[in-house]
């Protein structure tokens, strides 16, 4: 299962009409996605590729942004930074019972999660905001497929919080040790059982838990 599933998956789960990407791929680079969501309303935002809003991520939510969207996918900068203030954005224009995906959250090599390039994959360490997100915010939904370099899913609910008592925790050793609780890692098997049978509520903590 890829990204395009996930979303499209999502979008015919719970019925969405309006679709925002941030960065957007041109047809010619891999992982291409924005043609094949299937929505009513897609809008996208990249500084690099001709798309709705070409521009970078933080200038269009501070500036541009004049509508809520029910379904926000998140593949821009691959830097923990700017990964988390496009998730925070996301949250605040996102429609009730909306949901974000963010991609690139789950590497499995520690060379591609560098900050810097240093091989032909780049996850960045888009991990972190995630990790950031568990440790610090109670209002959210979240948990990661464990597919196409790991998307998690984040709605607003409530989760409980990711404890622990080491101090270093953004380092890669603790990510690679912990990364099944960090991200709520669940198998495609059980995500095509949440869209088939369950909504974003406390059935899918249990399921995650399980």
């Amino acid at each position: 299962m890829n990204r395009i599933q996930i979303i499209n998956s999502l979008i015919e789960k719970n019925n969405y009409e309006s679709y925002l990407e941030i960065g957007v791929n041109t047809p010619a680079q891999p992982g291409y996605s924005h043609n094949s969501i299937k929505v009513k309303l897609k809008h996208g935002v990249d500084p690099n590729v001709d798309t709705t809003f070409k521009m970078e991520s933080d200038i269009f939510f501070n500036t541009y942004i004049n509508q809520k969207y029910d379904i926000i996918f998140v593949d821009g900068l691959h830097l923990y930074e700017q990964a988390y203030r496009d998730i925070i954005n996301s949250l605040n224009y996102l429609n009730e019972g909306g949901t974000i995906v963010v991609h690139d959250c789950n590497p499995i090599r520690e060379i591609t999660q560098r900050r810097e390039r240093a091989s032909n994959a780049w996850h960045g360490d888009v991990w972190k905001a995630i990790l950031k997100l568990r440790i610090e915010n109670p209002n959210i939904i979240l948990y990661t497929i464990d597919a196409d370099e790991g998307c998690t899913i984040i709605q607003k609910g409530k989760q409980e919080l990711f404890q622990t008592k080491e101090i270093n925790i953004y380092t890669w050793d603790f990510f690679n040790k912990n990364r099944k609780n960090i991200l709520n890692l669940i198998s495609v098997r059980q995500f095509r059982g949440i869209v088939g049978m369950y909504t974003f509520s406390d059935k899918i903590i249990k399921l995650i838990s399980k």
